[in-house]
């Protein structure tokens, strides 16, 4: 038979208990910024909230003839201590599984109380908790759109005449009030494929002491698995810290790496290792130079390497949108309309979903049925790219390639280079992971290594980014598979806002519509419903409006609500 027990100590009196125990130590950790000898400093983002505050807890370690149901309530309030490699929840354990119960594997988040169930066997238990989010051994985020009950199972042994875990699951747990206070997300930095690029990789940490080791020894273990491929990193495989720490000194972080990082690198490479850490540490505040060295001593950048640049961190695109007006491109910018000259007549096409290049003065559209996808070269000349049936709005990404999506049955990815003359016609792309979905939405971003795709799999739809797989010649040849956003929003189709965020929404020129924008670091943001919303544009860019279109005509969104503009034209989208 078995016993249910409540455990009273968890949810909303782990939030009090943390009112008592939580002291804030301002504990300077951190990194950021190339030395005088190195290349000219790169500018990073500002890390708007971030911190590199380490919250010191004090929760008890196991009290003397405590119960096997007090030891696991105590040992589930420790999990939300990471100072010394969760040395307190370890006392919790018997020794061995103290040695090698990995803390950092996974991170379970609960709200309500967890309930603890004696099984039938001795020292048996059962913990369930309602499940609202995760973090994975990568440190990466998945919510949970629907509550669901994550069971775990449970282990006891006495020692000495004490319990002890003798069981538990890697990983710890802990409710959604203790995560807001222990957890932050932290963006790692890699290049895209022409080194032009930095790309946000996002990950959630502890915030503790050794923030700054713990952060740089993820980026030097490379990209999350949705990036692998399609971005890289200047460290080689290999590379690690020598010693297990970031030491920090008159806000100077030196990272000491092992002799393998640098056995085969070149100066331009180590410049590429400098600005990696410069852009990626920085985001821990109070940091502001960053020093590598080799056992201890630190590494020559020499003067700035021929080939090296600055890398772009906030990619962004004109602020003037295409268009469609009397079935021919326009221009659009604020309540303007401008037709696009030197264009020949493409009336006769009935236009539709049109695109601009971000990097020239090129244009793509797809005809009136969706069945033949148009790209107009510098000189204004129109060229057939491709057919198909049901094709997508096309993305025009940074190195020329233009993108589109049919669905004759299968998924076909085609992508077209600029230069057809010389790089061939357009192609099919290895779908991957979209071969078997129902994709609506495709979007290339402004650093050209990754897309922003909506697609119905499985019978569910969602919000996925993937990585684009490029050859040595910068030829797009596949995808990864994606990270998963979760909305709360219905969604169809979505464009990028920024860098590291994208708007999602559901057409509709009946009802009214609600977008979301969707942030890489896991924030999310409901915009104003706007009634009968059939299009959105938006565009990476500072203070970059954000523009949605109606039966009614075209409205902007001006602070938190939709303001009408007056220019006559459809279908509008920024460059990309």
């Amino acid at each position: 038979m078995l016993k249910h027990r409540a455990w009273h100590g968890g949810g909303a009196r782990v939030t009090r208990v943390l009112g008592a125990l939580v002291a804030v130590l301002l504990a300077i950790t951190g990194c950021a910024s190339i030395p005088t000898s190195g290349p000219v400093g790169t500018s990073a983002p500002e890390a708007a909230g971030q911190s590199d505050f380490s919250y010191a807890f004090d929760p008890p370690g196991p009290t003397k003839d405590a119960s096997p149901q007090q030891i696991i309530e105590g040992f589930l309030r420790a999990g939300i201590d990471p100072q010394d490699d969760y040395s307190v929840a370890r006392e919790y354990l018997a020794r061995d599984v103290s040695r090698e119960w990995r803390a950092a594997d996974r991170t379970t988040v609960y709200t309500s109380e967890p309930n603890i169930v004696e099984n039938v066997e001795k020292g048996s238990y059962t913990v369930e908790v309602s499940e609202t989010s995760s973090i994975d051994e990568y440190g990466l985020l998945t919510r949970k759109k629907e509550r669901t009950t994550k069971s775990v199972d449970f282990e006891l042994v006495q020692v000495d005449g004490q319990w002890r875990l003798s069981k538990v699951p890697d990983g710890t747990m802990m409710d959604e009030g203790s995560f807001a206070i222990v957890f932050k997300s932290y963006p790692l930095y890699f290049y895209d494929s022409t080194d032009t690029y930095a790309v946000a990789d996002y990950r959630w940490f502890a915030t503790r002491q050794g923030l700054s080791a713990t952060v740089t020894a993820a980026l030097l273990a490379g990209p999350a698995p949705y990036l692998r491929n399609a971005v890289s990193s200047a460290f080689p495989e290999g590379s690690e810290l020598a010693r297990a720490s970031v030491p920090v000194e008159s806000k100077r972080a030196t990272v000491d790496l092992n002799e393998a990082t640098f056995t085969d690198a070149n100066e331009l490479q180590r410049q590429l290792m400098q600005q990696q850490l410069e852009l990626t540490l920085s985001q821990i505040q109070n940091v502001s130079t960053v020093t590598m060295t080799v056992a201890q001593r630190a590494v020559s950048l020499g003067s700035v390497a021929e080939g090296f640049t600055d890398a772009i961190v906030e990619a962004s695109v004109p602020n003037t949108q295409i268009a469609i007006a009397n079935n021919s491109l326009v221009f659009y910018q604020g309540n303007g309309v401008v037709p696009v000259g030197g264009v020949q007549d493409i009336s006769s096409h009935k236009p539709r979903d049109p695109a601009m290049s971000p990097a020239d003065n090129r244009f793509a559209f797809l005809n009136g049925k969706r069945t033949q996808l148009f790209t107009v070269d510098e000189s204004g000349v129109v060229h057939e790219a491709t057919t198909g049936q049901k094709l997508l709005r096309p993305s025009i990404d940074v190195h020329g390639w233009t993108w589109t999506v049919g669905n004759d049955g299968r998924t076909r990815v085609r992508a077209t280079p600029s230069d057809t003359k010389k790089d061939g016609p357009s192609r099919q792309v290895n779908a991957g992971w979209m071969s078997k979905a129902d994709v609506t939405s495709l979007r290339v971003s402004p650093d050209g290594a990754r897309a922003l795709v909506i697609a119905k799999v499985k019978g569910t739809t969602g919000v996925y980014i993937t990585g684009i797989i490029r050859d040595s010649e910068g030829v797009p040849r596949g995808f990864t598979d994606p990270l998963k956003l979760d909305s709360s929003v219905p969604v169809e189709r979505g464009v990028w806002n920024s860098s590291d965020s994208v708007v999602v929404m559901k057409p509709s020129d009946t009802k009214a519509v609600q977008a979301e924008e969707l942030s890489l670091d896991g924030s999310t943001k409901e915009l104003e419903p706007l009634l009968g919303m059939t299009n959105i544009s938006a565009g990476p860019g500072d203070q970059r409006t954000v523009y949605a279109e109606t039966p009614d005509g075209v409205y902007s969104q001006v602070f938190s609500t939709w303001k009408k503009r007056e220019g006559k034209a459809t279908q509008l989208a920024y460059p990309g």
